[in-house]
Order: structure tokens, then sequence, then C-alpha cells
């Protein structure tokens, strides 16, 4: 396998449509160890430094990049990552470059390739970025390479250095989480079924099942315990949203968003393994990666519906439901880099319509005293706060409520306007919103 080939694959294929990690399987599930991480490691250094790569090459251009075919583009990019991310000599990075076009649709552009390249490797140290006292979202977003229309939003809500900090915490390789399944193994018995498969293993202080592996062997799915069931791959903060319904045994339990299952196999672990969990997902085949998921966990009793949420009927009432809303995703941007240049500024307000929907149909399945969590992997004001304000003004019956007995993990995250909120550089997680609203029970 050609690792410069398959990371050009993987990018051109992102333009197309699939998800990174659809691409990243294709291209690189039978590649040798070496030529993998390679590739992924160039994948990855482009979409993490995309902005300020294409800013460098901006300066050494005559033209707009976008009017360039989207084939050179992409080699540009590969060779920019490699000449100002990587450890590769400059006549490498250039020539590998010229190699690759020459294989590619990108051949009719090799020789302003050549140039471009050459122009980048005498200068691309000299490039300066936008001056910060000048324009403070545009320094930000090239510098950490996020879009400048997400920076904007970030720095509405936050001050300069809190959102600098954590911009750069998505610019790091993010390490392996794991959730121990609690239904078959603890989270110490589980670290040392791991010790040998990992540089470090070590719990994750937000939730009590958390491990974080840095310098696996190994991909997930072909680590020691994976296809026993005693793990869940899951960022710290997805995990946490289970813990914030405040689940004990008994109770009756909707996930009206499961997806493939992650959450849902959490939930029944909370609820001490027995049933009483309805999991409800519309797409046939993450139905079917939610059947074959939760097996793998061993869950029994769950009770899985293929079905809209917006349109179920004949369910509830229940005492707790889960709303994981679709929303931008823009929170998972450290790990999931493709995400940021995915999404566009009208995004948010779209999903933000979709997910009230959502939970004001969560909110008619509640039983008296019953609890709805609604939560999102974003950091928009208008899919997180704008839908929970929007919500308790629709239905006055609701009240913002977290459990007592949280713990001090996640009780930390909860802000001075009672909103739970994860943060990259301060939970090493993902960045969640979640907001605990409860039903009140009627004066009699």
């Amino acid at each position: 396998m050609n690792p410069r080939r398959a990371a050009y694959e993987v990018l051109t294929g992102l333009e197309r449509g699939p998800h990174l990690e659809t691409l990243l399987g294709r291209a690189l599930a039978s590649a040798p160890a070496r030529e993998r991480a390679f590739a992924t490691s160039l994948i990855f250094g482009v979409l993490r430094n995309r902005l300020y790569l294409d800013h460098l090459l901006a300066a050494c251009l005559d033209r707009p990049l976008h009017k360039l075919d989207p084939p050179v583009v992409a080699v540009l990019r590969l060779g920019a990552a490699e000449l100002a991310c990587m450890s590769t000599p400059d006549f490498a990075a250039v020539s590998a470059a010229v190699e690759l076009a020459q294989a590619t649709p990108a051949r009719r552009g090799q020789t302003l390739i050549n140039a471009v390249l050459r122009k980048l490797a005498r200068g691309w140290r000299d490039v300066p970025l936008p001056a910060v006292e000048a324009d403070p979202a545009a320094h930000l977003a090239v510098r950490f390479s996020h879009p400048l229309w997400l920076v904007q939003e970030l720095l509405a809500q936050w001050p300069a250095e809190f959102v600098q900090a954590w911009l750069a915490a998505n610019q790091a390789p993010s390490p392996l989480t794991l959730r121990a399944n609690t239904l078959k193994t603890t989270r110490d018995d589980l670290a040392a079924r791991l010790a040998g498969s990992a540089e470090s293993v070590a719990p994750h202080h937000l939730t009590p099942e958390g491990l974080v592996l840095r310098g696996a062997t190994a991909p997930a799915a072909e680590l020691p315990g994976f296809k026993e069931g005693l793990f869940q791959v899951q960022d710290a903060a997805a995990q946490a949203v289970s813990h914030l319904l405040g689940l004990r045994p008994g109770l009756a339990v909707a996930d009206l968003c499961a997806g493939a299952g992650g959450k849902a196999g959490h939930l029944v672990a909370l609820l001490g393994g027995g049933p009483g969990l309805v999991a409800v997902e519309p797409s046939p085949g993450r139905v079917r990666a939610l059947r074959d998921n939760l097996n793998r966990l061993g869950v029994e009793g769950a009770r899985i519906r293929q079905a809209d949420a917006l349109t179920l009927t004949g369910l509830g009432p229940f005492d707790r439901v889960l709303v994981d809303a679709p929303c931008s995703a823009l929170g998972v941007a450290g790990r999931r880099p493709d995400v940021r240049w995915r999404r566009a500024p009208q995004d948010p307000p779209r999903l933000a319509a979709l997910q009230l929907a959502l939970c004001t149909r969560a909110a008619d399945l509640l039983a008296p005293g019953g609890a709805l969590l609604y939560c999102t992997c974003t950091v928009t004001r208008a899919e997180n706060a704008g839908v929970a304000a929007a919500l308790l003004a629709a239905r006055p019956e609701l009240r913002l409520e977290w459990p007592q007995d949280l713990a001090a993990p996640l009780g930390a995250c909860i802000g001075p306007d009672g909103f739970f909120r994860s943060f990259p550089h301060q939970q090493q997680s993902d960045a969640f919103f979640a907001a605990r609203l409860v039903r009140k029970f009627r004066k009699t």
C-alpha cells in the first residue's frame, strides 16, 4: 500500500460525503501497521491543520486556492502538511507530492504543485499569521485551524484565553477512551487486562468506568476483551451523559436517538442489567449495529424499536428519557477534525429546530416526576442553551434539576446557568452540553 495515495483517497473521498471512519476503514483496514500509521498521520495532519496549510499555500499561489481542481488542492495540502507539520525532509516531501500527482487526477497540475511546494519549502516559516490585535478571531482560526465562523461563535460565549486553550487542546491527538462494561467486568480488572496493550492505561477522572489508553498497540476492535464485550469505545463526556440521568434499577427508560448503542449499553448497566430500556432508532443500518453491539456487551432485556421518535406511538410513560440529539457535532472537532470542514453557519439553527421537536416529544413521554436529559456534542448557542430555553418556555411543567447525589467531577461541569458542559482542555474529553429537565407533579 502507498500511504500517500491512501491519504489522498481518503481526503478526496471526504469531499464526496462519506464519514471519515468509513473511508479510513476502506483505505487502511488491510494495510500493514507502519503504512497505516503514516497514512493516518498524513490524513489527520491535513484535517487538523487545514486552514493553516491553506494560509501557507495562499502565500505561494497567484490565484485563490478554491480556483484549483480539488485533486490538486488535496495533493498540495498533503505536501504542505509534510513540510510544515511532519518531519519529512523538504526534498522528499516535494518529490513525493509530485509522484502522487502523477498517479492521480492531479497529474494535470503537477508542474504547479512542484513550483508551489518548492516555494513553500523555502519560506513557510516566514508566512505571518493574521494579526491578533487587528482580528483576534481570524488569528485564532488560522493558528488553530478551525472555521472562522466557529471561532467567532466561541468568542461570543467565552474569553479569548479560554477559547485559545480549547482550540489548542483540539489540535493534540486524542487518546483512546474506553468505558468498562460493568455488566461483565470492573474498571480495575479491565485496566489489568489491557496493561500490555498500550504504553499507559489510566482511569479517567470524569466517570467511574472510564479508562484512557495512550499508545495502544492495536485498533480498539483488536484489543483484548473487545470481542468478549468487556468495554465500549466511548469518550468520557459521552459516558457522563448516562450518569446525569440519575438512574437506578426498576426505572422505565427510553433512549430516543439510540444510534449504534454506545449510551444504550451504559444505561442498561446503570439500571443493573435488567429490563427497563427502550432504544429507538430510525435507521435500519444503525438498528443492526445497535443489536450487534448490545449482544456483544451482554445486554439482555432491552427493547429495540426501529422508528422515528417524532412519530413514535404506543410507548410510555417513562421515568427517564434520553435525547442524545442529532447535532452539528462541533464538540468532537478534536477527535474528529473532519467535522470542522463539514459544517456551515446555517447548520446549527436547522438542527436546533429538530432538537426542539425531539425534546418536545420526549416531554410528552415523561411520567410525573420523570426526567428528560437533552444532550449534544456541540457548542453553539442555537442548539444548546437556545433549545433548552425554548423548551422550558414552552413547557412550564418542566424545571431544570440535577440528581442530588451527582458525583463531584460531574457537578463541577454545571455552570452558573445550570447547564452541564464539558471542555477538551478542562475535562480531557469532547465538548458536551446537557440539560436535565424534570416534569413536576401536579398539585392536587
